[in-house]
């Protein structure tokens, strides 16, 4: 049985799509490479018309009892995606009604929209479903207040919104500030009635996942050529694609892993979408690596759960006195002090001593 993989010309699948597209990087045996949109590839996953695909996280939670995740590859990053954008006229906090066109790529974006906005924003958002990422961008010249763009399109379109003075949010970096977790923006699915009627579905997939790892290296050691021509086609300077893929993480660690669990959590509490039951891996799930030290923080992430009343809050350490630093800068007293003299207060010496062995602060 044939492999149908989808793959996608966007720029922000190129490290682990353009190998196969400039034959860097031969797909196993069987497989077969169908190129589209990425929303056009979640459609004809859960149509049948492929068996693995790129999924947003909202994709998998809303299909789970049909699909099964790969261990790798994943499209995630450590703090922000720098690819899924709200761009707004205003800022949010300034606007009662707010109505919002999602382009079609855009569910996870619109998700954490609505996660967010009525607690922060103390708002509803009103959904409208753009036909397109153009679609989108031009409703903010009157029909929406607010776009959510995210890809490539996202990509090009945030620097022309920021010179037009518009409002632009990257949302996977609110979502890090809301909870200190990162999130991963793309899952990769297969279907789970192909790995029950392919007799070799284990092979053949941990083929696939050895030949995505060969693209990503590929695409490290050849990264001019990519940059290149992915600067042709976004019209993106190559410093700044270069500082995005770099930011990129292609393998699934502790924190990706929480940052999902917590996003369907919070989303099924918003009555968004049911939460999956659990997180089905094909094949089994390998032993994940550590999560990294995190960025630094200039405030902490809202805790995840309020405390119950018969909880006790630990209570802060004070330090000894003796450990406090001295003052940077010591007073005409002190110095007096260190170097044996004694202090007349008032400039009256009341002690027994020699006159000459006093100074006056």
């Amino acid at each position: 049985m044939t492999l149908r993989l989808g793959i996608s010309k966007d720029a922000d699948m190129a490290v682990l799509f353009f190998p196969f597209e400039a034959g860097w990087v031969d797909p196993p045996n069987g497989t077969s490479l169908i190129s589209k949109p990425l929303a056009d590839l979640e459609k004809d996953l859960l149509e049948g018309a492929l068996d693995v695909a790129p999924v947003s996280p909202v994709t998998y939670a809303r299909n789970y009892s049909r699909l099964r995740l790969l261990p790798t590859p994943v499209r995630a990053f450590d703090l922000a995606a720098d690819s899924v954008f709200l761009f707004s006229r205003k800022r949010l906090d300034f606007i009662d009604q707010v109505k919002v066109a999602v382009s079609p790529n855009s569910s996870l974006g619109e998700a954490i929209l609505q996660i967010i906005a009525p607690k922060y924003y103390g708002i509803t958002p009103e959904i409208v479903y753009s036909p397109s990422e153009a679609a989108a961008l031009e409703a903010l010249q009157g029909q929406t207040e607010v776009s959510i763009v995210s890809g490539e399109a996202a990509m090009r379109a945030a620097g022309w919104a920021k010179a037009k003075g518009y409002f632009v949010e990257d949302l996977t970096k609110a979502w890090w500030i809301m909870t200190g977790l990162p999130l991963p923006v793309y899952l990769f699915a297969v279907r789970q009635e192909w790995t029950v009627q392919e007799p070799d579905a284990v092979g053949k997939i941990r083929s696939l996942m050895l030949a995505f790892r060969r693209a990503i290296q590929y695409s490290q050691e050849q990264r001019p050529t990519l940059l290149q021509r992915l600067e042709q086609q976004t019209g993106l300077p190559e410093d700044a694609l270069d500082a995005h893929y770099r930011a990129q993480r292609y393998d699934i660690n502790e924190s990706h892993l929480r940052g999902l669990l917590e996003f369907y959590r919070r989303a099924a509490a918003a009555r968004i979408f049911t939460a999956p039951d659990d997180l089905a891996f094909f094949p089994a799930l390998s032993p994940l690596a550590p999560a990294p030290s995190g960025p630094p923080r200039r405030n902490q992430p809202e805790a995840e759960r309020p405390q119950s009343s018969g909880e006790q809050r630990p209570r802060p350490v004070r330090k000894e006195k003796e450990n406090r630093p001295a003052r940077p800068n010591p007073s005409r007293r002190e110095e007096a002090q260190a170097k044996g003299l004694r202090v007349i207060k008032g400039g009256k010496d009341t002690s027994n001593h020699d006159d000459e062995d006093s100074t006056e602060e």
